[in-house]
């Protein structure tokens, strides 16, 4: 009986060919959406101005319909938020994952003293301690990509723990500094976090580039 190769790459091991195909699959899902939200914010705003011209002349606003501008106010401010908001949890949802499956990779193939679930720590921090101290992996040329992800692991943190509200968490300040220095990080509505699509797109390379020095450091 043959045997099925998985079609989703982050179901089997981590290496070169499915670190590229789960990345380029993560940015045209994203984009693919992407596309949809703009698509629909073009058409309401051909409306919305169309709706302005209608009632430009008339002496109040008691016939000017709103629900044009209505919509658009939910993609930006609703719509596009939770779904940059999923990009964010699934892209670092794959990064956690493929860390975790690499420990587990060099503890075997490296005779390694110490199980990864016996390292103390929690999530990229802990994988990343693991690889660095005992598989001895080189991620000095990474820095810049750690940089990276450690603010996406502040960011996917205060997304799932307080739904994206930086005042909710702790140690709010080290967050909201982080992201009024960034350009393509963001708030809305006073303190909930938003991305524009450029920092979803720098996530996804960062990951494919951090994971393929991960794998390449390790043969």
């Amino acid at each position: 009986m043959f045997q099925v190769t998985p079609q989703n790459p982050e179901l089997g091991s981590v290496t070169p060919h499915t670190i590229t195909s789960k990345c380029d699959y993560l940015r045209r899902h994203f984009n693919r959406i992407e596309r949809v939200y703009q698509e629909e914010s073009d058409e309401l705003l051909i409306a919305c101005q169309s709706e302005q011209e209608r009632t430009k002349d008339h002496e109040d606003d008691s016939e000017h319909n709103y629900s044009y501008s209505d919509a658009i106010r939910e993609i930006e401010f609703f719509s596009l938020r939770m779904h940059r908001y999923s990009a964010i949890l699934a892209s670092y949802a794959y990064l956690e994952n493929s860390m975790s499956k690499l420990c587990g990779k060099y503890y075997e193939s490296m005779d390694l003293p110490l199980k990864p679930e016996e390292v103390r720590g929690e999530g990229i921090v802990k994988f990343r301690i693991y690889l660095e101290k005992l598989a001895k992996i080189d991620l000095e040329t990474v820095n810049k990509n750690w940089s990276h992800l450690t603010t996406l692991n502040l960011i996917r943190n205060c997304i799932v723990h307080a739904d994206g509200d930086a005042n909710l968490i702790k140690n709010s300040s080290k967050l909201i500094g982080i992201i009024n220095k960034s350009k393509n990080l963001s708030f809305i509505e006073e303190q909930l976090i938003m991305m524009d699509a450029s920092y979803i797109s720098s996530t996804v390379d960062t990951i494919q580039g951090f994971l393929l020095h991960l794998f390449e450091a390790g043969q």
